[in-house]
């Protein structure tokens, strides 16, 4: 009775082993705490929604899903997760500074390729505040000025590429009107600022401007949504000031290193996508400016390459550069 060399069988027997320990290792995924690395400091939107996020898979999953916050406008962040094992340990919890950076920046240390998507999580607007000692009242004022005194007003973001910065610069180019920009790292200093009076205008998310704005600590100019919002409904659009047609929203959504197996993104994306369906978390997100989108891995990687296409066109149009 022939039987395969003892080599051969070795070596069958060692790949049968590894394939049944990586079976194995993803029917009990999670057995440790996971990693959700955010690219931004703490007190933004993206901070608030991976807290929300991983608060709630700690419960359904049994692990704790801790959040690690990276500032920097999201390269380091991002390249930490790149180079991470595509294991479902390490998670990035990114929006739209993804796609830009890779344009923004002539070398970014990733490529879009290194990540698998897992799903997007939620989309609103950018908000445009007014610091109340201001020298100007809304945005036709604020238009005005910068055209009659180019580079004379300083307006903050969250960070060089982060999306209430390009929200910005697409409204600077569209008005042709030219400001100073002051990066800061995140929308909580940006907006402390703001509300100290240092900085006249930042652009900001919605949902961390919106506790600032409810308490009369800055003026809301105007919302960068195509529709007002329904958590400001007395704000109007930039479209509305302006008389275009401008908008532009602000995305959130998870992905995992490449090659991370295909049962756990589907794990994640399918506790991600029944956590968005639940009625008192859709409450929160919409108290705080956003909405809760869901959808399939497929999906969202749909949107990230749209999104790529458009910031790369803004970018060339405007001749934007990392600062």
């Amino acid at each position: 009775m022939n039987s395969l060399p003892f080599t051969r069988r070795a070596c069958i027997a060692a790949a049968l082993a590894l394939a049944a320990g990586a079976l194995h290792a993803q029917a009990a995924y999670p057995d440790k705490p996971v990693r959700i690395v955010v690219p931004s400091s703490p007190g933004g939107s993206a901070d608030a929604v991976a807290r929300m996020v991983g608060e709630r898979l700690s419960k359904t999953l049994g692990q704790q899903f801790v959040v690690d916050n990276k500032g920097g406008g999201g390269n380091i962040a991002t390249e930490i997760v790149a180079k991470a094992a595509p294991d479902g340990y390490t998670l990035l919890l990114t929006g739209n500074n993804h796609t830009v950076n890779v344009s923004l920046f002539a070398k970014a240390p990733y490529k879009l390729e290194d990540f698998a998507p897992v799903i997007e999580l939620t989309r609103g607007p950018s908000v445009f505040v007014a610091a109340n000692n201001a020298p100007f009242s809304g945005l036709k004022t604020l238009i005005a000025k910068a055209k009659a005194a180019p580079a004379s007003i300083a307006y903050g973001s969250p960070g060089i590429g982060l999306p209430s910065h390009i929200a910005f610069e697409l409204f600077q180019y569209e008005n042709r009107i030219q400001l100073v920009h002051a990066p800061y790292k995140g929308s909580g200093p940006s907006l402390a600022d703001a509300v100290a009076g240092q900085i006249p205008l930042v652009s900001s998310t919605l949902a961390a401007a919106m506790p600032h704005i409810k308490a009369g600590k800055v003026k809301a100019l105007a919302v960068t949504s195509a529709q007002r919002w329904p958590s400001l409904p007395d704000v109007p659009t930039v479209a509305e000031v302006t008389g275009s047609k401008f908008t532009h929203l602000t995305w959130l959504g998870v992905l995992a290193p490449k090659g991370t197996p295909e049962p756990i993104v589907a794990r994640l994306n399918a506790e991600m996508d029944k956590m968005l369906k639940d009625p008192d978390l859709r409450k929160t997100l919409e108290t705080l400016g956003t909405d809760p989108v869901g959808g399939s891995p497929a999906a969202m990687g749909r949107m990230i390459q749209d999104e790529y296409a458009a910031s790369r066109n803004l970018i060339q149009a405007a001749k934007l550069k990392a600062e």
